[in-house]
Formats: C-alpha cells, sequence, structure tokens
C-alpha cells in the first residue's frame, strides 16, 4: 500500500493538481492472495486507487475491485491458465504482458493461455485473450504463440533458438474511431485500415565457450500507427537487435557490445492508444540503467519510430578488490538526428574490510527536444562526477554517504545532490538527502536555486516493511528499464507498507 499526503508548494510547481488544491492524500493498494490445493493454483488481487496520481501524474482517479483473477492447472506435460496473465515472448518484442506498479503499466492478458512441454528442452506456449485496461477490457483481440528450445552440440557449445508469432484483431469500435480520424486528413493522406495486424519474430542465443551471441529480429505488418507527423500512416515496422558478451573468470573480464535498429516498431490494443496505454511489446533500452540520482535525470527513452543504437560495457578486476567498470552508448534516429551519447566509468574499491568506495564520472548528451517533445529546447551536455561510500561499522550497523555533482548550462542548470544512510540490519534504516539546484539557467525561467529535501525511515520486522518520507521532488522523466513517463513536481509525504505472509 501507497500513501501520500499532498503539501502544496507553489514555488517548485507542486500545486497544480487536484490533490493539492483539495484531496490532499491518496492512496494506491494492491492485496494479491494465491492458493494451492490438489494440484490446481489459483489467485485473485484486490486493486485500490483512491485519489491516485499514478496512472495520470496530473489527474486523479479513484475506483477498486478486482485487479486480476485466474485459476491454473498442470496436466501431464500441459500447463492450462485461465483468467488474467502475465507473459512474454522470447526477450518480449513480438508480445510481453508485465506490470511494473512504480509508473501504473499492468498489461495483463484476460483469457486463455497454454504451455505445452514437448521434452526437456522445448517448450510451446499459446495465447488467446484481450489486455486489461484498469478494471476494464481494450477491446481487440491479441492472439499468439511461441516456441523455445536448447540444442546442445557440445559441452561448451549450444544453441536456444526461439520463434513468436502474434494476431491483433481490431473491435469495430476502434476501427470506426480509427477511420474517423482518416476521413479528417486531405484526400493524400488517406488510406484503407487493416483490421488484423501481425508480428513474425525469430531469435537465437549461441554459447560457445567464454562467448554469448544473441540475435533477434520482428517484422510488423503494415497498420495504421501514428508516424512522426502525428498522423495516422499505413507502416510495416521491423526491429534488430543483437548483443555480443565475453566472459573470462580467470582474467576477471566481461565485455558485452550491442546493438539495435528500431522502424515503425509500434505495436499496441489499437492506433488510438498512446504513451503507456494499450501496449502489447516491449523493446528494450540500449543504453545503461543508472540508478544514482542525478545520472538517472536524462534517461533515453525507447524511440519506437526510428532509433539506431549501440552499447559497450567493460568490467575489469585487475586486481582483487579493485572494479573498473566502462560504458558507452549511442542513439541516433535511422535518418541523421544525434540522440544520445553517455560515456560512464568508475572504480569500486573492496579490499578493506569495512570499507566499500566507488568513484566516477558520466558525460551524456541529450536531445531534450526529441525525449520531452518540447520543440526548439536547447539540447543538453553534462557533466557528473560522483562518489559512494560505505563503512561498516559493526556487523548489524553501516554508515553510507553517496554524492553527484551534475555540471550542465542547459534545462535547470547544476545540481548536486548528497544522501546519508544509516543501517541497523536488518530491522532500521535511515536517510537523509538533498538536491539542490546550485546554479540555475538564467534562460530557463522555472530554473530557481531551491533545496529538494528527503527524509526517509524504514522498519521492517518478519515479512512486514513499513517507510515514511517526507519529500520535495524536482519534475522530470521517471525512467524504469527504458520505459519512461514524465512526473510533475512533488511536496509531500509518503507511507508505504509492504507485508508477505
Amino acid at each position: 500500500m501507497n500513501n501520500q499526503l499532498f503539501l502544496r508548494d507553489s514555488t517548485i510547481g507542486a500545486y497544480k493538481t487536484p490533490q493539492y488544491n483539495n484531496q490532499f492524500v491518496g492512496t494506491d493498494a494492491w492485496l494479491h492472495l494465491t492458493y494451492s490445493i490438489k494440484g490446481f493454483t489459483a489467485g485473485v488481487r484486490l486493486d485500490m486507487f483512491e485519489n491516485s496520481n499514478l496512472h495520470d501524474p496530473t489527474a486523479s482517479y479513484s475506483n477498486q475491485g478486482l485487479g486480476i483473477f485466474y485459476l491454473e492447472k498442470d496436466i501431464d506435460k500441459l500447463n492450462v491458465t485461465g483468467g488474467y496473465f502475465y507473459e512474454q515472448f522470447g526477450a518480449g518484442t513480438a508480445f510481453r504482458a508485465w506490470e511494473d506498479r512504480g509508473l501504473g503499466i499492468d498489461n495483463a492478458l484476460f483469457g486463455v493461455r497454454l504451455k505445452y512441454k514437448l521434452s526437456d528442452n522445448w517448450l510451446i506456449k499459446a495465447i488467446a485473450g484481450r489486455q486489461k485496461n484498469l478494471f476494464g477490457l481494450y477491446g481487440p483481440f491479441i492472439k499468439g504463440a511461441n516456441i523455445d528450445g536448447r540444442v546442445t552440440l557440445h559441452k561448451n557449445i549450444s544453441l536456444n533458438p526461439g520463434a513468436s508469432f502474434v494476431n491483433r484483431t481490431l473491435d469495430n469500435a476502434s476501427m470506426d474511431l480509427v477511420v474517423a480520424t482518416i476521413e479528417t486528413y486531405p484526400d493524400a493522406l488517406h488510406f484503407t485500415p487493416k483490421y488484423n495486424t501481425y508480428v513474425y519474430s525469430a531469435y537465437n542465443t549461441l554459447n560457445l565457450y567464454d562467448f554469448t551471441w544473441y540475435v533477434e529480429g520482428d517484422y510488423k505488418t503494415p497498420e495504421a500507427i501514428l508516424g512522426k507527423t502525428n498522423q495516422l500512416q499505413n507502416l510495416s515496422g521491423n526491429f534488430i537487435y543483437t548483443s555480443l558478451a565475453y566472459n573470462n573468470t580467470k582474467a576477471r573480464l566481461g565485455i558485452t557490445l550491442q546493438a539495435k535498429r528500431t522502424e515503425n516498431f509500434v505495436f499496441r490494443t489499437s492506433p488510438n492508444e498512446i504513451l503507456l496505454n494499450g501496449m502489447l511489446d516491449y523493446v528494450p533500452p540500449i543504453a545503461k540503467q543508472n540508478t544514482l540520482r542525478l545520472l538517472a535525470r536524462y534517461t533515453p527513452a525507447t524511440q519506437y519510430l526510428g532509433e539506431l543504437g549501440y552499447e559497450g560495457d567493460l568490467v575489469w578486476t585487475p586486481k582483487k578488490g579493485y572494479t573498473l567498470s566502462f560504458n558507452y552508448s549511442d542513439i541516433g534516429d535511422i535518418d541523421t538526428a544525434h540522440l544520445y551519447r553517455e560515456i560512464n566509468g568508475d572504480i569500486e574499491i573492496t579490499k578493506f574490510k569495512k570499507i566499500k568506495a566507488q568513484l566516477g564520472l558520466q558525460s551524456i548528451f541529450y536531445n531534450f527536444s526529441v525525449y520531452r517533445t518540447e520543440s526548439g529546447a536547447a539540447n543538453v551536455n553534462a557533466l557528473t562526477p560522483f562518489g559512494e561510500i560505505t563503512w561498516k561499522i559493526t556487523r548489524k550497523r553501516s554508515l553510507r554517504l553517496e554524492m553527484q555533482y551534475l555540471l550542465t548550462k542547459q534545462d535547470y542548470g547544476s545540481w548536486t545532490y548528497a544522501l546519508l544512510e544509516y543501517n541497523i540490519a536488518p530491522v532500521w534504516s535511515f536517510a537523509l538527502s538533498d538536491m539542490y539546484n546550485i546554479q540555475p539557467n538564467p534562460d530557463n525561467p522555472a530554473a530557481i536555486g531551491k533545496h529538494y529535501p528527503t527524509i526517509f525511515a524504514a522498519y521492517t520486522v518478519g515479512a512486514n516493511r513499513f517507510t515514511l518520507a517526507y519529500v520535495k521532488q524536482v519534475d522530470g522523466v521517471n525512467c524504469t528499464g527504458g520505459v519512461c513517463r514524465y512526473e510533475p513536481a512533488f511536496s509531500g509525504v509518503r507511507f508505504t507498507v509492504t507485508s508477505s505472509f
């Protein structure tokens, strides 16, 4: 359960939503129960949203009811599931039904899933149903199949091939809306939309001694999608991805190289859905997934209409107790525009018994107008040194200090961030942090030299965890795994409860 108390603060922009104006408290809660008996597994989840800004950070939503329910049974080599379920084919590029509560995503499929174990090395799946839409369902009908296998050629050589097929059929209401939209365009832009769209995917992982090579290709048949002109166009889509990894434990060296090309690979329940609504696939990001506060401020979102990206990672332990990490990411569109570049390096020192430290530097280029959809906005060039040190005081007590400095002349200007965390394992955790706009951008009227403090405490007893925090948070983009959404500034108190029993 997540509870938020909204404390109005117009100086940071935390005042323009219903929660600050008159509701003051918002709650999101989930209670998920599973029960197994005589070979059956049943599950049900109660969802509750009261004055919630989870699904739309600028609005308020209230409703409650059964979020999911399902019944599952193994019958020899066949597994049958009916109701709501989560599933993905391969890496998820052809189909992914998933949940991320932090971003308000719940793309469960309501229908039937079959999984059949052809042998110890081969598994086939089939699905059919409609995607969840809060407490209702989207109209279009989804069905598909996937096969995964393993072929051992040698004790150090193996293949993991797979293939997927997905079909989406529009319902009449969705098609009528698409047709009505197309009819508002000039005659030269008219086309006949199709009820059915098909996605084909093939992939394979080759394991060869210390090397692992993954390659995948996807093709989507032509359908109506919102193109770069923000108008519906009849376009096919494709996606190509590959990664090559080398891991030598004796040399204590790991290297990973990745490349990705995406073109018009938008796959939703219908062309009428935008942003995070109705997503049927998942195109993975090709940039380092930073977790530190300022390093993650300019995380690039996947560009489904056109993206060409490369990434390289190196992790090396030249001497016990010292680990060097390096990352380079570069992303552009499939034409000429440069979208993102990151150079990130750090050293982690663990040779001391009670002290662990990390020092690093990040340099980024971020195409602000594309990622934030603000035409004409200045691109961000930022340099961010960062450091972290943990002191293990006793077996159960530790103190951690985290510091970052983001240097840029664009957007809001430069920031500093510091966090001090004290842990008494396994029960208590306390943290105090502040993010300060130390050198505001004079060309941005919203940039002001403000403090954004957080005071945090957590208490864990048995399977229960309680957290309480006073938070002031600057507006920006929140990203998880390359899926991003804009969140306005926040001022208030957050209280959460997590329990497993």
